[in-house]
């Protein structure tokens, strides 16, 4: 069902490009730096029509990709086919997508929710988009890989499909070896997945999301005499806690495994269940509920993820049994 979009010749220059992230790839878009790491994908996607930009002169790359988008590029990329799929009860008959998400039905590539619902307006997790490119290329069994270092918040309807990218070089996973299923997929991550996926994947085309210090800083955890440096997620979230930092809080003591302080104001939330919670994770529970795990166990609460300490072995002993006063900075 996959169809290339360009000669070997060009996709061969795009693999040599995203292999090299200090070559200068001009995207067209300001808000591209011609030395991202997704400066080529990004090129590549809209010199195609894959992915278009959200003006004439940006692409928004750490924006979340939605639903409705990732289906219409697809469906794009298969040369726009037309459609008799059983239509979905939040799809307007005249939205730029209908046809597309009419088609990722028929095929079985997005079949909506349970309750015959499309969400075309729902951010695409790296689970699900994973998963829809698994489908599309005809959910073929991957080699024996490596386990991602959170394998185990990996819902089961994306396990296959994680090892197959794996394998194939179109998802290499995050700082730490990470996949982080429910993390949402920007429209870089899309973009250099999708150019992996089209073009056969690059081996040395490093990790799907680099950090860049100027774009999303550091975040430092201070308890007592020690400071934590925390890698954070890079998504709505956090940079609505960022622009609230420095910030020095009483965190309260719950089940002994986690602290937790509840902000003055609401953030952007985009909950999901991360199955496995792990020691140094930094979660919002609601909108407004700042949390600290300093235990590892499993739930079937729902979080939107934050990030995580670099280094949590300390943690336990510096947060103690009881309420604890933690500083939150920019470092």
């Amino acid at each position: 069902m996959k169809k290339k979009l360009l000669s070997c010749l060009t996709a061969l220059s795009v693999l040599f490009e995203i292999g090299v992230p200090a070559l200068a790839v001009d995207t067209g878009f300001a808000d591209v730096p011609q030395d991202a790491y997704y400066a080529a994908a990004v090129r590549y996607c809209r010199d195609t029509g894959l992915i278009s930009g959200t003006s004439d002169t940006t692409f928004s790359p750490h924006d979340a990709t939605f639903r409705a988008q990732l289906t219409a590029m697809l469906w794009r990329q298969a040369g726009s086919p037309a459609a008799g799929g059983e239509p979905f009860a939040d799809v307007s008959g005249a939205a730029y997508y209908a046809e597309a998400a009419a088609w990722a039905n028929e095929q079985g590539v997005v079949t909506g929710y349970g309750d015959g619902r499309f969400g075309p307006n729902d951010p695409v997790t790296r689970a699900q988009l994973t998963a829809i490119l698994w489908r599309v290329d005809g959910r073929p069994t991957a080699a024996e890989t490596t386990p991602f270092a959170d394998q185990t918040a990996i819902p089961s309807y994306a396990a296959d499909a994680a090892a197959w990218a794996c394998a194939g070089g179109i998802v290499s996973g995050k700082d730490g070896g990470r996949f982080d299923p429910n993390g949402r997929a920007t429209r870089a991550e899309t973009a250099a997945i999708l150019c992996r996926w089209l073009t056969g994947g690059a081996p040395n085309e490093g990790p799907d999301r680099q950090d860049d210090p100027a774009i999303l800083p550091k975040l430092t955890v201070e308890i007592g005499n020690q400071a934590f440096p925390v890698t954070l997620e890079d998504n709505e979230t956090t940079r609505a806690l960022l622009d609230r930092l420095p910030l020095t809080v009483t965190l309260s003591e719950l089940n002994g495994n986690e602290k937790y302080y509840y902000l003055p104001d609401s953030l952007p939330a985009n909950a999901a269940r991360p199955g496995t919670i792990r020691a140094g994770d930094l979660m919002l529970y609601g909108d407004d509920c700042l949390v600290l795990f300093y235990q590892t166990f499993d739930s079937g609460y729902s979080y939107t993820r934050l990030g995580a300490l670099d280094a949590p072995a300390g943690l336990p002993a510096a947060v103690g049994r009881g309420s604890v006063e933690a500083t939150f900075r920019v470092r």
